[in-house]
Formats: C-alpha cells, structure tokens, sequence
C-alpha cells in the first residue's frame, strides 16, 4: 500500500511523481491510455455500464421526487446524480480519445525527458513540477472520497444510533444515493448486494474525475515546467557570453543554431498545448457547468439542512470536493498563461544585442509569440484563478442573499 503512495514523500525520483495521481486512478478503473491506446481494458466497460446504471437510476429518482415537490430530496439527489452524469460523459470521450490522449502523454514525456535538457536547474524544474502536481491532484481526490465515504456511511450510522437508542419502531434500511431500484432488489436477500453496487457506484466517479481531472492538472503543470525549462535554456545559452563586447563568428552560428533548437521546441510546446485543449475542450466545458450546478445545490442542501449535524458535514465535504475540482482546472490554466509570458521577459533581459540584424529576427519572433499568453480557454470559459475567485465570490454573494430569507 505504501508503494502506491511514495509520491506524498519528498525524495522520490522524478518518474514517481510523473503522473501518479491519474496513472493510479485511471488504471484502476480501465482507463489508462497506455503506451498506444489501442486496447480497451474489460475493466472500463464494466466500470462504464456500472455508472451508467447508476446515473439512470438517480435521475429517475430525482424527477421523481421533483414531481412529487420533495424538493429537498430532490436536491439531495440531483446533487451526486449530476457530478455522476458528467463524469460518464468523461469516461466516454476518455474512451473516444484514447490514442489521442496516448500520443499527447508519450509527445509530453519525450520533451519533458529530452536527454539534452539535463542541467541541474532545468531537472530541479522538472522535479519541483512533478511533485506538486502529485500533491495537488491528490487533494481532490482525497476530498471526493470522504464525501463518498461520508454518503456510503450515513445510512449505517443512522441505523447504528437508531439501534444504540432502542428506537426499533424507527428502523428503515435506505441507500446511500437516491436511486429507483425494483423492489425485489430493496428487500432481503438481495438488498446488501444493492447497497455494494450503489456504493460502489459513488467510488467510481470519485476515481474517474481524479483521474480525468488530474491528467488535465498534470498535463498543464509539466507544460508549464516545460516552459520554464526552456527559460533556463535561453539563460544558459546566453550566460557565456556575458563579458563579451563582441562575439565571432563561430560563436555567433552556434548561438544562432540554438537559437533555432529553442523556437522549435517552443512551437512543439505550443502545439502540444493545443492539441490537447481541443481534446479536453467538451470536458472542461460541462466540469464547468456542473460544478457550479453542485456548488449551487450543494451550498442550498448546507442552508437547509443547518441544524442537522451529519447532513451540514455531508455537503460542506461535497461543496469543498467541488471546489477542488475547479481549484484544478484553473490553476491548471494559470500555469500554462504565466509561465508562457514568462518567455518573453526572458528573452528580453538576455545581451541579444550580440546577434546581426538579421539574426535578431528569430529573437523578435520568439518575443512576439510569446507576448501572448497559451491560453486553456473554451467556449464561455477561461480556466484562471481569476475565473475561481470570480466563482467563490458568486457563491459568498448567493449564501448571503440566502441568509437574508431565513
């Protein structure tokens, strides 16, 4: 067990740290892309049909309980039926790209691992990276499965004291998520069955969104550690020459040469990012959309359900699992804008003035192109911290007009 988690240590190698957090979750559940991506595991179409039987069940449930204006339990429902929905349409377009998402990861590691980047500085960078997107990811990942432990538990918790207080007359076995199940599956002796399967169900969503979102998270970090890289490389071909008044004409070629090797690796940089944004597009769309439905219906539950104990800890773990989530796809997004920039300013505090005329084109181009942030953005939404701060200052302002009712 400690070998799954050495990457919360400090001295681990870099190739412990690379992807720990997505490999461990999506090979669990069958959706690792793998060297190629070819094969599909049998694994992910169990763990696919499971979810989706569980998102069906709970939607129905929900539409009922809004016809019948039950609305509390409707929002109780809605709640972990529409992060449900979300991450199966995850799964799917995980499946459907999953040679895509093959090529990104093995295209991302022969950059990050390039034998020619292997200065102290540039595999500290690596390093640095690697580690705190390890630790981050983890975060939410550890944050939905309490609030998925917390759900599998409730009803064993409220028999146990309902039993520990003699109320007999008061014993009800329910589920932890609200679904429409027959009701041969509700009562013995298939109902412990029933009650594993909707379990488990919960389990499979929280592995599937700290995967699918954690591969998003680590993907912009080590594009962003891939940036400062080549920061430090522009420093280091420059760093010689810092003395100089004038260089030769040898050692101008060789500058001019890496020069050249830079821009390259700065357009394969750009255009890696770009594939993988139109790849992740549909999904950092609808996370957008649902956590902020999950933050809304969770943080009116919290209202609600205020004097109730167990329900108020229910929903404040959902609402902070929400909010990790989103933590993750814009901070991803701030690291890849800030670290893009970052080039050009570089670039420009670099003795530039050594090169021709004619060679100080590829430096105004370099600068040019990275004056303009590599943006995560899709339709509506721009993944930043600025986009999470705007998000938690909504919410302060609903809880607040809330309270006012009350």
């Amino acid at each position: 067990m400690s070998e799954w988690f050495r990457f919360l240590k400090r001295d681990q190698e870099l190739d412990v740290y690379f992807f720990a957090v997505p490999r461990l979750s999506l090979d669990i559940m069958g959706y690792w892309p793998g060297k190629t991506g070819d094969t599909w595991p049998w694994r992910s179409l169990i763990h696919f049909a499971i979810l989706a039987i569980g998102v069906a069940t709970e939607l129905h449930a929900g539409m009922r309980f809004l016809d019948g204006q039950q609305i509390t339990l409707a929002l109780e429902t809605l709640c972990p039926a529409g992060t449900s929905a979300v991450t199966l349409l995850k799964m799917f377009l995980m499946l459907r790209f999953r040679r895509d998402l093959s090529i990104m990861w093995n295209r991302l590691r022969g950059l990050l691992f390039d034998p020619k980047w292997e200065r102290p500085e540039q595999r500290d960078i690596r390093l640095r990276y690697s580690a705190m997107a390890a630790r981050i990811n983890f975060w939410p990942l550890s944050a939905g499965f309490f609030t998925c432990t917390t759900y599998n538990l409730k009803p064993i918790l409220i028999a146990m004291i309902l039993y520990l207080q003699n109320r007999y007359e008061d014993f009800v076995w329910f589920t932890p998520f609200n679904m429409t199940m027959p009701k041969v599956l509700l009562s013995y002796p298939f109902f412990p069955l029933t009650y594993v399967f909707i379990a488990y169900t919960g389990y499979v969503t929280i592995f599937m969104f700290g995967g699918c979102d954690g591969f998003y998270f680590e993907f912009c970090a080590h594009l962003s550690a891939l940036f400062e890289v080549l920061q430090a490389e522009i420093e280091s071909m420059f760093r010689p020459y810092t003395d100089h008044l004038e260089l030769s004409p040898v050692q101008l070629y060789t500058l001019e040469q890496k020069m050249r090797s830079v821009i390259i690796r700065h357009n394969a940089i750009i255009d890696l990012t770009r594939f993988f944004r139109d790849r992740y597009t549909i999904i950092t769309l609808a996370h957008f959309v649902s956590a902020a439905m999950v933050i809304g219906f969770s943080m009116v539950n919290l209202l609600t359900l205020g004097n109730n104990g167990l329900g108020a800890l229910l929903y404040v773990a959902y609402t902070v699992a929400a909010l990790s989530q989103l933590l993750v796809y814009c901070y991803g997004g701030t690291l890849v804008a800030e670290s893009s920039t970052g080039l050009c300013r570089i670039m420009f505090a670099c003795p530039w003035q050594f090169f021709k005329p004619q060679q100080r084109r590829l430096v105004q181009l370099l600068i040019l192109r990275s004056q303009r942030p590599v943006s995560m953005a899709v339709p509506f939404f721009s993944p930043s911290l600025a986009t999470f701060a705007a998000i938690l200052q909504t919410s302060g302002s609903i809880i607040a007009l809330v309270k006012s009712f009350q």
